[in-house]
């Protein structure tokens, strides 16, 4: 089995799929797998990559004639099985190249929804399979007519090299949310939420990873209430698996809904308890009740009442979350399901 991996996005900033590339093609190269990446030079992928054969070829824009064509010799040469794209600049490209060098054509899905009409309607049903991040995902690419048989549900892979558990201290219980400070995220909902907590339960802290526009008013709000002993703003930082090993709740209270954010995930791997937001695929990664729950997006009364029961059932729903991660999220799990769903195109 060989497989050309692209994410040509010439943006040298980084964003989920982007980390995804890099994990899963580390990943499958510790399993044998020949895997071969195209991406954008100076691009964030390209910075931190080593060890992969690699070929620089950019896809700035969803017809790229020129990449379209270095792509197919590429794919020829090489004698390549399978075309994974990633991006949807790159899909209509990625499906000519494919057509053209005879290999099959797999497109990861990280998005909810394609809303280039275009690309659903002319290049979504000649793909030969899907992979979607979320059972959510996957039901959105079936409303937008791709055959249910044409769609694997392959979650996100985590890096477990970072985020492991580790035991967690008694007392306090710490609380963490981590994701950009904005109105979509739910940050504000959280702080209320917290505040109404702290004034009946006096172990708890929390602590906010992220940063955004709404950093000032998230300070502000701190000091308004008098909380600067109980909850601690971090900003953004590259050693988020620190805060989710000592962090024994992970709060999710986003109010736009999401794929499948991978903050679920490795927290998940951390043995954090799970409080998400009952929108999009976050709630795949709780069994409400036994690692975590759910509640009502924007509903503050809800998230509190759940916020308190895990803060009273930690010590369980953390043991469960280790549990629910190794059977259904591992590394190994998600390796396995992507490489059985590329071999099922070979029947």
């Amino acid at each position: 089995m060989k497989i050309l991996w692209l994410n040509g996005n010439p943006n040298p900033n980084f964003g989920g799929t982007e980390i995804h590339t890099l994990q899963m093609v580390k990943e499958l190269k510790k399993e044998g797998i020949d895997v071969l990446l195209v991406c954008a030079r100076d691009s964030y992928v390209d910075k931190h990559t080593e060890g992969v054969e690699k070929y620089h070829i950019s896809f700035p824009n969803s017809l790229a004639l020129i990449s379209t064509i270095r792509l197919t010799s590429l794919a020829k040469r090489r004698k390549v099985d399978f075309l994974i794209a990633n991006n949807g600049k790159e899909y209509l490209n990625v499906l000519l190249a494919g057509r053209l060098s005879g290999c099959r054509v797999v497109f990861f899905r990280h998005m909810e929804k394609m809303k280039q009409w275009a690309v659903r309607k002319l290049v979504f049903p000649h793909v030969d399979l899907f992979l979607a991040v979320s059972k959510h995902v996957k039901e959105n690419l079936i409303k937008e007519g791709v055959n249910q048989d044409r769609i694997r549900v392959i979650y996100n892979v985590v890096d477990e090299g970072r985020f492991y558990y580790q035991e967690k201290q008694k007392d306090p219980v710490e609380l963490v949310f981590v994701g950009k400070l904005d109105e979509g995220k739910g940050i504000m909902d959280f702080l209320q939420a917290f505040y109404r907590l702290s004034q009946t339960d006096k172990r708890v802290r929390a602590w906010i990873v992220g940063d955004g526009r709404l950093r000032q008013k998230v300070r502000a709000f701190i000091t308004e209430r008098g909380l600067q002993d109980r909850v601690f703003t971090v900003g953004y930082t590259p050693k988020v698996e620190d805060y989710y090993r000592m962090a024994h709740i992970c709060v999710i209270p986003s109010k736009e809904t999401e794929a499948f954010p991978r903050v679920a995930l490795e927290a998940l791997a951390c043995g954090c308890a799970l409080v998400v937001s009952d929108i999009g695929g976050i709630k795949e990664a709780v069994e409400d009740g036994q690692n975590g729950f759910v509640f009502k997006a924007g509903s503050i009364e809800d998230l509190t009442e759940k916020m308190a029961l895990a803060v009273r059932r930690w010590i369980e729903l953390s043991q469960n979350a280790l549990s629910l991660y190794r059977r259904k999220f591992s590394r190994d799990k998600v390796v396995k399901d992507f490489i059985e769903a590329l071999e099922s195109l070979k029947h």
